[in-house]
């Protein structure tokens, strides 16, 4: 994928800011929502939009994909949790 490719990602969508690493106010402050099979998806990318995460379901899955408690998400930690375009279905 070239950078085009990689425009509108989850991880494009999450990381507001451009940074290189979805901190904690972007995570939540992002309208997530889960699909007809219960992933998680980023409102914008999922076809079938169903409930939205709460802010409390949203500190406890940054908390989860954040393994090293940095306190921020890179790519490479979010692509252990995901795909482009959704979450994998985890527990959090």
């Amino acid at each position: 994928g070239g950078a085009a490719a990689e425009q509108g990602t989850l991880f494009e969508k999450l990381d507001a800011d451009k940074s290189g690493a979805i901190s904690r106010e972007e995570f939540v402050s992002c309208p997530l929502v889960r699909d007809g099979a219960g992933r998680v998806q980023h409102q914008d990318l999922c076809a079938d939009p169903g409930a939205a995460l709460s802010v409390e379901e949203k500190h406890r899955l940054f908390d989860t994909i954040d393994v090293d408690k940095m306190g921020a998400v890179t790519r490479k930690k979010l692509n252990r949790f995901a795909t482009p375009d959704g979450f994998a279905p985890i527990r959090f």
